[in-house]
């Protein structure tokens, strides 16, 4: 292992200004293609994007027995997201039916209508937060959209969204204020499932009822697993999209141009929301080693962890012409922000309808706007998030 350089890289609980995260990964891609973090118990790094699509799509060395570089043996579980192929596939076909591609586009005018709604609540302000207005309500509301489920649990997933937002810096207190959440929506479900095998609604609109009636090897479902797997949805499905589409907004808050281009050309939104994911990449992913390798050179051992940078990955010179600049229209983009295996995000597709119809609708109801503050505040943590984003404009 002193072979390799050793770099001290605190991923959990760094502010930092905008954009010296992404700074700080180019420059160690660029001198290590791999590195020993020796944050915590330490752990592996890979920085670049073809090692990395190596590692993800081998799965029987790089398991997924940890998704967290600095939690190798956690208490917790996400469904299906702990389980490797082939088993993994079979957890996750209930979820690709409800969240394939002909499923979204049938939400399209839901998901429009949760936009507008949301944006309604302060476009005649003249200012916002974007983080404690349209980023905490808007996923909340498609997500329960999605899930078949009535708004009128909108107000205490947004509390859990604040609580689990605001525990990044690793702080006893935070992490206890986290863990609470973790507990209330577990809580959430727990009841919810119950209600459901009493009383069920039509699965075919109904989440929970459809994954009481899903089945894995010809038996049920257990409800410790569906709740895991609610958990898990319910995690991926609000922060992450609150974190990305802040970034949206920040670009176009700060490039006028580029705004100015999406104004006068909406078709040109889907592609922008696609390089704003790979030039503000926010969600890494690591893997627990089932055996002793030499990968690319690199001695790595039995239960040693390895973090997979693709917020490092897709800004690799290697595979995009001018990495580190954001041309909304560049093609082809094969960037890997949703992961680059099976394991791929169970809602990608989903997420991208969001952002799409976020930005139309943003647009259509503020065209102009501009930073509040010279510099909103950026955190580390489960992910690359804003966690101020002040806006204001003419109304």
């Amino acid at each position: 292992m002193n072979e390799y350089p050793s770099v001290e890289v605190n991923l959990t609980s760094l502010v930092t200004p905008v954009g010296a995260h992404w700074e700080q990964n180019d420059r160690l891609r660029e001198e290590f293609p791999v590195y020993w973090n020796t944050y915590g118990n330490g752990y592996w790094v890979l920085t670049r994007a073809e090692e990395i699509r190596e590692a993800s799509q081998n799965p029987a060395v790089f398991s997924n027995h940890s998704i967290v570089a600095t939690d190798p043996n956690p208490a917790y579980r996400f469904l299906p997201s702990f389980v490797d192929p082939p088993q993994h596939m079979k957890y996750r076909k209930p979820l690709n039916r409800w969240f394939s591609p002909p499923a979204v586009a049938a939400l399209v005018p839901q998901l429009r209508e949760c936009a507008a709604t949301t944006m309604q609540e302060f476009a005649a302000d003249g200012h916002t937060d974007y983080v404690n207005s349209f980023g905490d309500h808007f996923p909340v509301r498609v997500f329960l959209t999605s899930m078949g489920l009535p708004l009128e649990h909108a107000a205490f997933l947004v509390s859990c969204v604040r609580r689990m937002s605001g525990a990044r810096s690793g702080s006893p207190d935070h992490v206890a204020r986290m863990m609470g959440a973790w507990a209330d929506i577990a809580a959430f479900w727990t009841v919810l499932l119950a209600d459901r095998h009493a009383n069920p609604l039509d699965p075919d609109i109904d989440f929970v009822t459809h994954m009481t009636e899903a089945t894995i090897d010809g038996h049920p479902f257990a409800d410790d697993e569906i709740i895991d797997t609610l958990v898990t949805l319910t995690l991926g499905s609000l922060d992450t999209l609150k974190g990305q589409f802040g970034w949206c907004i920040y670009h176009f808050a700060t490039h006028p141009e580029d705004r100015q281009r999406i104004i006068d050309d909406p078709n040109l939104i889907p592609n922008a929301v696609e390089e704003i994911m790979r030039a503000y990449p926010i969600v890494g992913m690591a893997r627990k080693l089932t055996q002793d390798i030499e990968f690319h050179g690199c001695p790595m051992k039995k239960d040693d962890m390895l973090f997979l940078n693709l917020p490092s990955a897709t800004r690799d010179p290697r595979e995009f012409p001018d990495a580190d600049k954001v041309i909304i229209d560049r093609s082809p983009n094969r960037h890997m922000a949703f992961g680059a295996s099976e394991h791929r995000c169970v809602g990608s597709h989903l997420a991208r309808a969001e952002m799409i119809i976020a930005l139309e609708e943003w647009h259509r109801a503020i065209p102009h706007y501009r930073l509040g503050v010279d510099e909103p505040l950026m955190e580390l943590g489960s992910q690359i998030a804003l966690v101020s984003l002040p806006l204001v404009w003419d109304v």
